[in-house]
């Protein structure tokens, strides 16, 4: 017996790269404050996929596609506690294994991307935030995806602990550093295009992180500020903002259905316990503006999770859909001298006038 490199610090360096990426990119999902960090992960593992799709092309001899053993599976796993067949590079279970994760790669990006787009108003499907009711079902279905991976990945990881310390074989040792023993020498070495593209790819990768961090990129990050709905611009909703404007942020429309939004401007002499009356020409330009513009006109997760509610409430921290989303929120949190009270959107939600309620602009 000798030992041959069969690794070599490409495949192990991207294993790593990948565990910690999507390990970390998981826990983050649960914390509202590390939401952005979630999805800037997310991005970097899918670039670690993308790379070992194409090394499984161009990479060393047992990182290729063609070399990958997928016949005699039932035979392989039928003798998983036996002696098995040794395998040099992948044997049948790993390179399913393998191919699965990276199809379920593949399909978390895009979900999450389009996720990310529908439910936070982010990213290169940003748009999709108004078409919510096409698209409501892609949070959940990326978490589909995100689960089958786990699922993938343990079974991998419970047989790779049987094959080591049952049958004593060597394919974990090989991925720390990269031998295995082989009855003649079956080393691999990098070419120089390999070191080149895999070099390539690290400055790449290295870019990406940082252009991640800045918080307009056109990946994840939120492009553009500015209210992109020609309505805004009109007279009406001028005298809003300067109206309304002048003793609470100018909630954006959507929030609120039609008829909240009237029995607000029908009763402003009692505004929440203040009398915030106003000229009656204004009134009516303000009460036109929310109608038409109201949260039924737009396609959004508020028509989504208001529709089956009490629309006679005119206060959103009252809707259940809101209560929902903030339940984790200690409530001494509203009371604080930072946000105050839970009307102050903005206080927490650095761009809640603008319209932007992501998880990720979050202060």
């Amino acid at each position: 017996m000798t030992k041959s490199y069969i690794w070599t610090f490409v495949n192990r360096f991207l294993h790593i790269l990948l565990i910690v990426t999507f390990l970390l990119s998981y826990l983050f999902s649960d914390f509202d404050n590390l939401f952005y960090y979630h999805a800037l992960l997310g991005v970097l593992f899918f670039a670690i996929i993308a790379f070992r799709i194409i090394w499984g092309f161009v990479g060393t001899k047992y990182s290729l596609f063609k070399d990958f053993q997928f016949k005699g599976l039932a035979k392989y796993l039928f003798s998983i506690l036996a002696i098995k067949e040794k395998h040099i590079g992948h044997n049948p279970a790993s390179s399913i294994a393998i191919i699965l994760m990276l199809i379920l790669g593949i399909l978390i990006f895009i979900s999450g991307m389009l996720a990310l787009g529908v439910e936070e108003r982010a990213g290169f499907f940003a748009k999709l935030y108004f078409t919510y009711d096409v698209f409501s079902y892609i949070k959940d279905l990326h978490e589909f995806f995100v689960n089958f991976f786990v699922f993938v990945v343990v079974i991998h990881i419970l047989g790779v602990l049987i094959d080591k310390f049952y049958n004593k074989a060597d394919a974990l040792d090989s991925m720390i550093h990269g031998y295995k023993n082989t009855n003649i020498n079956e080393s691999v070495s990098l070419n120089i295009f390999q070191k080149i593209f895999f070099a390539s790819f690290l400055l790449f990768f290295i870019a990406l992180f940082f252009y991640l961090l800045y918080p307009k990129n056109q990946i994840i990050g939120i492009k553009d500020l500015k209210y992109d709905f020609s309505y805004m611009q009109n007279e009406d909703y001028s005298i809003y903002q300067k109206e309304c404007g002048s003793c609470h942020i100018a909630y954006v429309s959507y929030l609120l259905p039609k008829k909240a939004w009237n029995n607000i401007m029908n009763n402003l002499e009692n505004h929440f316990g203040d009398d915030a009356s106003l000229d009656e020409m204004d009134r009516k330009a303000i009460l036109s503006f929310l109608e038409k513009n109201s949260m039924e006109e737009f396609n959004t997760k508020f028509k989504a999770n208001l529709k089956n509610e009490n629309v006679n409430e005119i206060a959103i921290t009252n809707y259940n859909f809101y209560k929902r989303t903030h339940r984790k929120i200690p409530e001494e949190v509203f009371h604080s001298t930072k946000v105050k009270s839970r009307a102050n959107c903005q206080n927490c939600h650095q761009f809640a006038q603008e319209g932007f309620f992501s998880k990720s602009q979050i202060i």
